[in-house]
């Protein structure tokens, strides 16, 4: 970290932002996308889902200021009582998002003195956010802006975790685990999916969750060869496979996690998927450390479903973890990338054979030079409830 900068997250992120800003001849980016937002400024207990933010980040810091926010008065106080709130200029006045970004522009440029202000955006932004932006730069721009779309800027940067938010991944799978022991000993054959994705929610919050990961997947007996069943009013059974996908947001991170019970005496047929899955998430888990590269993993879960008798992967192996649920870098056959120390992924196969069931082993944790540190506590073996 330069002398120059606080020893600060959020300025240290702005820092190494403007010299990847730098390395691309950036003048300027605009940041819409609100995970990407509360990563960078690192602001606690301020955002929602509402695209109702636009920071705008100049590569040269004007003096304290590193870059600048457009909110409303809905969230701006929020914002100020956050440390890292001094890095940054934060407007909640009346007026477009757009227009204000333009403004800064003019005065950016207006130091610059350049024909052209080059500026980036996310490929995510939304095509009428865009439009506003464009409108505005032609009617009110003093310079030529070329807008240059770039492909997860700030979500590689997201790629490796900071020791603070690998603790805070940490509490929100401790909070997970936690659900899931206390959920198996509330069901009971005849509850419904739904009553039990209730009462899991509940418990999760109940446990300090400070939300919801995702909605979470209860399915159970054919619906659990669903890889994203949605729980609804079928009645668990004796001899069902009952597979839960679900994770607790602690400090807007999240974690995520996949168990699969049987409701009952489990079959020879039931214990030999089982066995299946668990032995090739633990291969897979066994085989990712820094340097590795990312398809890895996943081509030796197929080597062993092939062995068994069983189809490829039907979805990637696993995923990021962070502010949101799933975040680069990805584990697939066709993720080519190396892993890199400090990186998060789940590692989660399975296996779904339709009209009769199916299951998920899912843990997530780090990745380090010596190999995957999972974070997941709760036991691999076969539960038979």
């Amino acid at each position: 970290m330069p002398k120059s900068v606080p020893e600060n997250l959020s300025a240290f992120r702005l820092s190494q932002l403007h010299l990847a800003m730098q390395h691309d001849k950036l003048d300027a980016l605009l940041v819409t996308d609100v995970a990407d937002i509360r990563w960078l400024t690192n602001f606690h207990n301020v955002f929602d889902k509402e695209p109702a933010h636009m920071l705008l980040v100049p590569t040269e810091p004007d003096g304290d200021i590193f870059g600048y926010i457009k909110t409303d008065s809905r969230y701006s106080e929020a914002m100020r009582i956050n440390q890292e709130a001094e890095f940054w200029q934060i407007d909640d006045k009346l007026k477009s998002q757009s227009e204000w970004a333009v403004a800064l522009l003019n005065k950016i440029n207006k130091k610059k003195d350049k024909k052209v202000l080059k500026v980036g955006i996310d490929e995510r932004l939304a095509l009428n956010r865009f439009r506003a932006l464009q409108n505005a730069i032609v009617n009110k721009a003093t310079c030529e802006v070329a807008l240059e779309e770039l492909a997860s800027y700030l979500m590689n940067m997201r790629a490796i975790k900071h020791a603070s938010e690998i603790e805070i991944l940490k509490q929100a799978q401790e909070i997970t685990d936690a659900a899931f022991s206390q959920i198996l000993k509330f069901v009971k054959p005849g509850m419904t999916e739904i009553r039990i994705a209730s009462e899991l929610e509940y418990i999760m919050r109940n446990l300090g969750g400070e939300g919801l990961a995702f909605l979470s997947i209860v399915a159970s007996g054919p619906n659990s060869a669903l890889p994203h069943a949605i729980p609804g009013q079928r009645e668990v059974c004796k001899g069902d496979f009952l597979l839960f996908d679900f994770g607790a947001c602690k400090g807007d991170y999240c974690s995520d996690m996949s168990r699969t019970i049987v409701i009952g005496k489990a079959s020879r047929k039931q214990k030999h998927i089982f066995q299946t899955v668990l032995m090739a998430q633990q291969e897979a888990m066994s085989l990712i450390k820094a340097d590795v590269a990312a398809n890895i993993p996943a081509l030796a879960v197929n080597e062993i479903f092939k062995e068994r008798g069983y189809e490829n992967l039907i979805h990637g192996l696993g995923h990021s973890v962070g502010i949101e649920v799933h975040e680069l870098p990805v584990l697939s056959v066709k993720a080519k990338t190396k892993l890199v120390a400090g990186n998060i992924v789940t590692v989660e196969p399975g296996i779904y054979i339709q009209g009769f069931g199916g299951v998920r082993i899912e843990d997530f944790g780090e990745v380090t030079a010596s190999g995957f540190m999972p974070f997941t506590k709760s036991q691999h073996e076969l539960i038979e409830l």
